[in-house]
């Protein structure tokens, strides 16, 4: 070979290094896996399968213990069954590339012996520099033969997956919980748990997060379901009795009969166990995974949920990587992970209501079109049409008076501006006054003795772990054909249907145990309708509205494919204005966002300018944070106030694409002095600073950064030096508020190294550097390769061969033309 081709290869190893190791192949029997991290072996040797080896190729050390127990077990037609049974032919594997970058495998296997006829599908999916697995099985009958899953000694019995871990720490093992509802804040909350596991002992633990410590790792595994961790919010009573009139009252179920506990929500465990210096850890399901003798369907399949295993050194945090994980590798679909600034009706209409005006009849076409207009003034990207666009609940088609034109105007304004459309629906709610409810009376969620049960608004609703969801389905791909491209869906509540004859059981199973598998599959059914929207139009994206008690999709599922809509107005109420409303609403990214990215979150602030609170800059800062949303009478503000709001957002996203996915730094609670929020590419020098203050202090801030990148700081006085920038933040007053927007050159070589005020805004391109100035600043302009030619506005004060000093007085601009240096 001669010697620049062998030159060539060398070169393509070392930058393609990674590339060429993330791959699996098989050899004999067994798949390896491997990447830069790890090497990953499984096994089908004998007609078994198990996970032979888990290596850690940076210690060099293997997690998987010798004495493992079998990978999975559960019972069919009566019998255990288990991966180290020699029943499992392996028949081909197929290889997928996914949209988020990583591998997935499908593994094929036909049973043997009495499990012949029987079929099983392993999914596995690796990702390039990263130990995380994310893994489910499904299971399928060959028509003509009759495979059941049971229970074993009266419980559910499928435990999958299983591993057993080389462990030199016995006890220590962390329970993260997402879902606990309190009342305070009315909202959810994350909560996290340290437990201890001594030699023979057993765990079970919620989760969907736990994390184990062994002499070298810390292991963390998950499950992918959803429901509420507790029973908190929930009826006090049986049957409760929705306040009339009461429109935020009307938000829970009543009539609803059964009996609430802690323990109807737990559907899925990790289990726990130590023998010696082995640790396993399986995920098992307890409640609603399906009925004792449920045949294995031979046209469809039996599925779990999606499970993951990762590993870090025993000194890594672990918050990176479940960010990672929920940001990138538990979803195919990045367009749900976009931010954009969003306006919501519903605040309007809220605000309209309290002045005599219908809540639902203000949401006409005159008064949209006016409000998008509005909401263009302000830079808004996404703009939603709340209750009140429709016909009726459950008949989602555009109110024949109130929007005669139905939604063409709307959405043709919308583009005019750039603004995705979006919409709210409660996909469950049917109003009885409409053909559908009385064509379907099959699928309306009643009460023992027959009678609806009525949900929010007043209203009756539908199962939808049945026909109705492929119904709901087309409603949606309608209006998706209409331009619709975002969906808001609210009131997915825990309604305990005990129906019979759809698809979580017959009269043949007790009333229990239907509404067990009803509320065990409703995460199932309504992440598959997300999932074929997404296919039907990739564009689309769809939140989950969980700002009442009772909302079942709060979990890992639906972040496969959506995200949520966390609150509406926290521990204060619709109509304030002040800072104690922001407050509460941004505890929910200060306790989620050390490990939810915040693409996940979405909220609304007012960002109304009223006296006596005088709020607006603080409500504007919170909503840069996360949640980036907007709602209120926007009618309210002056053109001034929002074409001021449209400048800060224009500026929030111009740095966006570069802290898109990226972690926030912050380390102190809500209503701290001072509460700074930090989301920056230091490499770059792209990002945003948010800063907060519950009382009148002063902070020196210091950030590390490759200043060789920056261009310039707006909104905010700095200095720098070669490696990092300060700013002395000067909070005048209690909760005052700061921000500060990084612009990069994106490799230009002219900085602004320093600005003794503020500055507005920055422009660089073909050599011209235009900087508009907001207060009277002396800056410092450095540059390299380059030397400036023209300047016009600031006096000069100083210049050299790599720097040029000058003073501009408010609001006068400076422009100065560089020239290449050959």
């Amino acid at each position: 070979m001669k010697l620049k081709n062998i030159f060539l290869l060398i070169i393509l190893f070392f930058y393609c290094d990674n590339d060429i190791l993330a791959n699996g192949h098989m050899a004999g029997k067994e798949f390896i896996y491997e990447n830069a991290r790890m090497r990953q072996v499984l096994s089908f040797k004998n007609n078994t399968i198990s996970v032979q080896s888990v290596f850690d190729k940076k210690k060099q050390k293997e997690l998987i213990a010798e004495n493992a127990l079998p990978y999975f077990e559960f019972q069919i037609n009566k019998e255990t069954v288990l991966s180290s049974m020699p029943i499992w032919e392996f028949i081909k594997y197929e290889e997928r590339s996914l949209a988020n970058q990583g591998l997935e495998y499908i593994f094929y296997f036909k049973g043997k012996g009495a499990y012949k006829g029987l079929k099983m599908e392993l999914y596995r999916q690796y990702f390039q520099n990263s130990t995380l697995t994310r893994e489910k099985i499904q299971l399928k009958s060959t028509k003509g033969h009759n495979f059941q899953l049971n229970k074993k000694e009266g419980k559910l019995h499928f435990i999958y997956p299983r591993l057993s871990l080389n462990n030199n720490i016995k006890g220590s093992i962390q329970e993260i919980q997402i879902a606990n509802y309190q009342h305070w804040n009315h909202t959810f909350y994350p909560s996290i748990r340290n437990h201890t596991l001594t030699d023979s002992d057993e765990l079970l633990l919620k989760g969907p997060f736990s994390v184990t410590y062994t002499g070298n790792h810390k292991v963390m595994s998950t499950y992918e379901h959803a429901s509420q961790d507790e029973a908190k919010g929930f009826r006090l009573s049986a049957v409760t009795s929705m306040k009339k009139g009461n429109i935020d009252a009307s938000q829970g179920v009543e009539g609803d009969e059964t009996e609430i506990k802690d323990e109807n929500f737990w559907f899925i465990a990790h289990h726990y166990s130590q023998s010696g210096n082995t640790r396993t850890i399986a995920i098992e399901l307890i409640r609603g995974g399906y009925f004792d003798n449920e045949k294995i369907p031979y046209d469809s399949y039996y599925e779990t949920v999606w499970n993951s295993f990762s590993f870090i050194g025993k000194d890594e945090k672990i918050e990176p990587l479940i960010h990672h994980y929920l940001f990138s590798q538990i979803t195919e679909h990045p367009k749900s992970r976009e931010s954009y600034f969003y306006y919501n009706t519903w605040a309007m209409q809220r605000e309209l209501n309290k002045k005599g005006y219908d809540l639902r009849g203000v949401l006409t076409e005159e008064r949209i079109l006016r409000e998008i207009d509005y909401a263009a003034q302000m830079n808004i990207e996404l703009f939603v049409l709340d209750d009140g666009w429709e016909e009726a609940l459950g008949i989602w088609t555009p109110h024949q008076k109130r929007l005669p034109n139905k939604l063409t105007p709307l959405i043709n304004r919308m583009k005019e501006h750039n603004m995705i459309p979006g919409i709210w629906l409660s996909p469950m709610a049917i109003d009885s006054l409409f053909k559908r409810y009385r064509q379907h009376p099959e699928w309306i969620i009643r009460r023992s003795d027959g009678v609806p049960i009525v949900a929010q608004w007043g209203k009756t609703v539908f199962d939808i772990v049945g026909p109705f969801s492929d119904l709901f389905l087309e409603d949606c791909k309608k209006l998706i054909d209409q331009g619709i491209r975002f969906f808001k869906w609210d009131a997915m509540n825990t309604f305990n249907s005990s129906l019979s004859g759809l698809n979580h059981g017959d009269k043949s199973h007790t009333k229990k145990e239907r509404i067990e598998r009803y509320n065990y599959l409703f995460p199932f059914y309504v992440t598959r309708i997300m999932k074929e929207l997404r296919k039907y139009n990739n564009d689309v994206v769809i939140e989950v509205d969980l700002t009442e008690p009772e909302r079942c999709m709060i979990g890992l599922m639906p972040l496969q494919e959506g995200i949520f809509f966390f609150i509406n107005n926290g521990a204060s109420a619709y109509g304030d204005y002040s800072t104690y409303r922001t407050k509460s609403m941004r505890t929910v990214i200060n306790d989620y966002g050390h490990f939810f990215p915040k693409e996940l979150f979405t909220y609304a602030v007012y960002p109304h300018d009223v006296a006596p609170y005088c709020a607006q800059h603080y409500n504007i800062n919170n909503t840069l944070i996360a949640g980036h949303g907007f709602w209120g009478d926007l009618n309210q503000l002056t053109p001034k106030e929002r074409i001021g709001i449209g400048k800060t957002l224009a500026k929030a996203k111009r740095v966006r694409p570069y802290i898109h996915g990226i972690m926030t730094d912050y380390d102190v609670n809500v209503g701290a002095s001072p509460e700074i929020y930090t989301q920056v590419d230091s490499m770059h020098a792209f990002g945003q600073i948010i800063g907060f203050s519950g009382s009148k202090t002063r902070l020196p801030y210091k950030l590390d950064l490759n200043r060789s990148q920056l261009l310039g700081i707006l909104n905010h006085p700095y200095t720098s030096n070669h490696k990092s920038i300060s700013m002395d933040f000067n909070f005048k007053k209690p909760d005052d508020t700061i921000n500060a927007f990084l612009i990069g050159n994106k490799g230009e070589k002219i900085s602004i190294i320093s600005s003794t005020g503020q500055l507005d805004d920055i422009q660089l391109e073909n050599n011209l550097l235009i900087i508009k100035v907001a207060s009277a600043s002396t800056v410092c302009i450095k540059y390299e390769d380059k030397k400036p030619i023209k300047v016009i506005g600031g006096n000069v004060r100083s210049q050299n061969v790599n720097e040029i000093t000058l003073y501009s007085k408010e609001s006068e601009d400076i422009s100065i033309t560089f020239e290449n240096i050959p």
